[in-house]
């Protein structure tokens, strides 16, 4: 993969992985129920893991997260964060879900680009890993919410 193009997916992702931190983070301060409080607080080492090991592979690069869009990002998890505050706990898990819907098709895309450059091999497993672990979260969200839907009937 040309270096211009892999910096710039590396900084998509760091974008994504702040973004969710924020997100998360912002939540943790609203939720009551000390198990969905522990999740979220799980998540936002997960994300952040992800997150450190993209800064980190930009560095290798000579290269940095960028620099605006990341606080603006950071800013823009936190508020819409702070606006799920008035929204029911289903919703929140039906966003949550939608969010990571979507960080795992980022990574599917990634994954089927890095695989066809030998040299990203490594850069590759860590993808797989990371796409996991939104998948993790995604399966977490829909266990929730089918609790609540459940629990309604």
């Amino acid at each position: 993969m040309e270096k211009g193009k892999l910096i710039y997916k590396l900084k998509e992702f760091h974008v994504l992985e702040i973004y969710q931190v924020d997100f998360y983070n912002s939540q943790i301060k609203s939720l009551e129920e000390p198990r969905i409080k522990k999740a979220f607080e799980r998540f936002v080492i997960r994300e952040k893991e992800h997150a450190d090991f993209f800064a980190q592979k930009l560095k290798e690069l000579d290269s940095s997260p960028s620099k605006v869009i990341s606080p603006a990002f950071a800013a823009a998890g936190f508020i819409t964060g702070k606006a799920l505050d008035l929204l029911s706990l289903k919703d929140r898990y039906k966003l949550g879900i939608s969010f990571e819907n979507k960080a795992v098709e980022m990574y599917q895309s990634f994954i089927e680009m890095s695989a066809k450059d030998p040299q990203l091999n490594e850069l590759n497993d860590y993808l797989w890993h990371y796409m996991i672990d939104e998948e993790e979260h995604q399966f977490w969200f829909k266990e929730q919410l089918s609790k609540i839907s459940n629990s309604n009937h």
